[in-house]
C-alpha cells in the first residue's frame, strides 16, 4: 500500500492534508488575503477589539447587508486607565468580496487592485483586531505565515538530499570513507542545538530583518541536521548491499 492510498483511506490524515494545504494557498496569496499592508498603522486604532460586522444600519433599522463602523480608540481615563471606543454610526461601510484597492504588485511582479475582502468606506475590518502599533493582526497573521510554513520545507530541501547523498556514499563505499563520514556525522551530533541557535543570533549582522535572521538561522542550522538522516540511509544501503541478489547482480 502506497503513501497516497494510505492518506485516502485515513480521515484525520485527509483532514490534515486538506488544512494543511488551506493554509499554504492562504499564505502563498497573502497579497490578496489579507485587507490591509501588514506594516501600516490605523489612525488611533491601537489594540482595537475584533471587527463587529452589522447586517442592519444601526440607526435607521434597515437590512443593508454585511457592513462595519469607522471604529477609533478614545483618550485614556488618566484616573481608571481604561479607553472608551469611539463608533461613528453615521458612516456605515459595505463589506465585500474582492474590493478595490490602491494597485499593487502580486507576488512582486504582477499588477493587481483587489483583495479578496475588505470594505468600502472609512470602515476598517480587523478580524482579530489591532496590535499596539495601530496594525492589523489577521493580516500580519498572514503574512507572517510565509515565514513559518516556508521554514520547514527550506530546512528539508536542505538536509534531505545532505543526509541521503552522504549516507548513500558512506554506506555504499564502507571502509575508511565510511569511517571518515561516520566521525565527522557524530561530530555534529554532539553540537547542542539551543546553544547554537543563541550563538547565531548574537553573531548575525544586527541590519536584518527578524525575517531574514529567521530564514539564515534555518538555513545554518539545516547544515548540521542531516547528520540523523545520514545515519539511517547508511545503514540501509550496507543492509542491502550484503544481500544475495545485489551480489549475483
Amino acid at each position: 500500500m502506497n503513501w497516497w492510498q494510505k492518506l485516502t483511506k485515513n480521515p484525520l490524515a485527509r483532514f490534515g492534508a486538506l488544512l494543511l494545504l488551506t493554509f499554504y494557498l492562504i499564505v502563498i496569496a497573502a497579497d490578496v488575503v489579507a485587507p490591509y499592508d501588514p506594516y501600516v498603522s490605523q489612525p488611533d486604532g491601537s489594540l482595537l477589539p475584533p471587527t463587529k460586522i452589522y447586517w442592519r444600519n444601526q440607526q435607521t433599522k434597515k437590512f443593508i447587508g454585511p457592513h462595519v463602523y469607522p471604529t477609533t480608540q478614545g483618550p485614556t481615563d488618566l484616573e481608571t486607565g481604561d479607553r472608551k471606543l469611539i463608533v461613528d454610526w453615521q458612516k456605515p461601510s459595505p463589506v465585500g468580496l474582492f474590493v478595490p484597492v490602491p494597485e499593487y504588485k502580486l507576488f512582486r511582479v504582477i499588477p493587481f487592485n483587489r483583495h479578496l475582502f475588505g470594505t468600502v468606506g472609512e470602515g476598517k475590518i480587523n478580524l482579530l483586531g489591532t496590535d499596539e502599533q495601530a496594525r492589523d493582526q489577521f493580516s500580519r497573521l498572514v503574512y507572517g505565515g510565509r515565514i513559518s510554513l516556508s521554514i520547514g520545507l527550506v530546512g528539508i530541501a536542505i538536509s534531505f538530499p545532505l543526509g541521503l547523498i552522504i549516507g548513500g556514499i558512506s554506506g555504499y563505499f564502507g571502509g575508511w570513507v565510511d569511517g571518515i563520514i561516520m566521525r565527522l556525522v557524530e561530530v555534529l551530533m554532539t553540537i547542542p542545538g539551543i546553544y547554537l541557535l543563541v550563538a547565531l543570533a548574537a553573531v548575525l549582522p544586527p541590519g536584518l530583518t527578524s525575517a531574514q535572521r529567521f530564514l539564515l538561522i534555518v538555513l545554518i542550522t539545516s547544515f548540521i541536521s542531516w547528520s540523523g538522516l545520514a545515519r539511517v540511509i547508511r545503514g540501509q544501503v550496507l543492509s542491502i548491499k550484503e544481500r544475495e541478489f545485489v551480489q549475483a547482480a
